[in-house]
């Protein structure tokens, strides 16, 4: 298969990739910064010899980019199987509203939201003429619907994701396009390891998990996917519970009693 993955230079995105990439997929990532793109396609050269694997820059706020990455993976692909909207940010402060800075908040729509917007409108665009594709949206803390304490930002962003993917699938359904979101729960990044409050990381031990885990399991079921309108998780409301009552099995996983991380 053919894969496109923005905001895939570290963390999760880059674990997806090294997934596909097992499975002999061939793979474009993308970062904003060329020294973080040079630095992953090295990585993975060496931890994967011989994969398809081509890295170019991209920022997802920049309509242009967006066309460049576009024309710089068809290049490279000849065609475009999977696209999976991974770029995002909480902005990297866990706090009330009222205390968070303006510009963090409009970087935090400006990528999350308006990205997400930017890139669907180009890759529907291309796939149309291409006559089939598949695109992955990532959803995340808000995106029930649910009060996103201490991230009202990413909430608000994250809680479009739904009812924007069900007005794609609407815009496109007579299209081979296949609209879909991608949750991958809680994963230990650095939009994680920032946090300090201890009931954070209580709650991180319990239900986060690494890249490499997550991207192992998810990405088998986005290479399956048929159809439109798919939810891929990794965790579901039976396994969320599951974690709750065996939490016990998970004291001290990522960070021990004092709050310091172990990873």
């Amino acid at each position: 298969m053919k894969v496109v993955i923005t905001g895939s230079s570290k963390g999760i995105g880059l674990a997806y990739a090294k997934e596909f990439l097992e499975h002999g997929d061939e793979v474009v990532i993308s970062s904003r910064r060329e020294s973080a793109i040079n630095e992953a396609l090295e990585k993975i050269k060496q931890e994967i010899p011989g994969s398809n694997i081509y890295g170019t820059t991209c920022d997802v706020t920049n309509p242009e980019d967006i066309k460049e990455l576009i024309k710089f993976s068809t290049s490279k692909l000849s065609n475009i199987d999977i696209w999976i909207n991974n770029a995002g940010t909480n902005g990297y402060i866990y706090d009330k509203l009222v205390n968070v800075p303006d510009e963090t908040i409009k970087q935090v729509v400006e990528t999350n939201l308006l990205g997400t917007l930017y890139t669907c409108k180009q890759v529907i665009m291309f796939m149309e003429e291409q006559g089939y594709g598949h695109i992955f949206n990532l959803s995340g803390y808000g995106s029930n619907g649910k009060a996103s304490n201490n991230l009202a930002v990413y909430g608000a962003t994250k809680s479009s994701i739904p009812q924007l993917n069900k007005t794609l699938r609407t815009e496109i359904e007579n299209k081979k396009i296949g609209v879909h979101s991608i949750s991958p729960g809680m994963v230990m990044t650095d939009l994680l390891t920032h946090t300090t409050t201890p009931e954070a990381k209580n709650i991180f031990n319990i239900l986060a998990e690494l890249p490499e885990v997550v991207a192992a399991k998810l990405v088998p079921k986005i290479r399956k996917t048929k159809g439109t309108g798919k939810d891929i998780s990794f965790l579901s409301t039976l396994g969320v519970l599951w974690r709750f009552m065996t939490a016990g099995r998970r004291k001290n996983k990522f960070y021990d009693e004092e709050g310091n991380l172990k990873i």
